[in-house]
């Protein structure tokens, strides 16, 4: 008689309590990060929105869905200098598996350092039957280790012996500084705008300027 009563005020409790929640389960929208360096990173689910720190490799929402209740995690603003998407579990509804498991990846963004070449030509040695040899000067971005070749066979301006040229990208935040790494040994080439940090935008303006000895 005791345990039936016992088991009788167990079944209200557990019925007032689905009946608090409208008698469904609760889920947890969650999942993990994958890379996340940098500060500012705010996730959302809906109006349910999480900002996240910098070193992060699992987060929470706020607020549990019901059982049934579609979810979509969105990042609604990227960190600093990198750029985070969902890769699986994103969207869904609550119940269809067990846990909800969201993976966030974030990769840093980069861009390209680069700029014009002038008084770049190719060597006097052409033939009836040959081309001039090109010349070439080698530039070295000393802070990431990326070189270019630039060579008086990629001149493409209308103005002879000048054009284009792109180092390899540099990520967003960081110093660069480039250098000459090699050059012809009858021209004196400088180079201008050579040095500063990536700040969200690809470099353009760094100057190579050659001139005979």
């Amino acid at each position: 008689m005791k345990f039936s009563t016992l088991s009788a005020v167990a079944a209200l409790m557990l019925a007032a309590a689905l009946s608090a929640c409208g008698g469904k389960a609760q889920f947890a929208v969650q999942g993990t990060i994958d890379g996340l360096n940098n500060s500012g990173l705010v996730l959302a689910n809906g109006s349910d929105t999480l900002p996240v720190a910098s070193g992060s490799t699992s987060f929470t929402m706020p607020h549990q869905i019901s059982y049934g209740t579609d979810y979509n995690v969105t990042v609604l603003t990227n960190p600093a200098h990198q750029t985070c998407a969902p890769v699986s579990g994103a969207s869904g509804s609550a119940g269809h598996t067990v846990a909800i498991a969201v993976a966030i990846r974030c990769v840093q963004n980069s861009y390209t350092v680069g700029g014009r070449f002038t008084g770049l030509f190719p060597n006097n040695d052409a033939t009836a039957t040959t081309t001039a040899t090109p010349r070439v000067v080698v530039l070295l971005n000393g802070s990431s280790g990326g070189q270019v070749s630039v060579s008086s066979a990629n001149a493409t301006d209308t103005v002879a012996g000048s054009g284009e040229f792109v180092l390899p990208a540099v990520a967003d935040g960081a110093a660069y500084g480039v250098t000459i790494l090699s050059q012809p040994a009858d021209l004196n080439c400088s180079l201008t705008n050579n040095i500063g940090v990536i700040n969200g935008v690809n470099v353009s303006n760094m100057i190579l300027s050659c001139k005979p000895q």
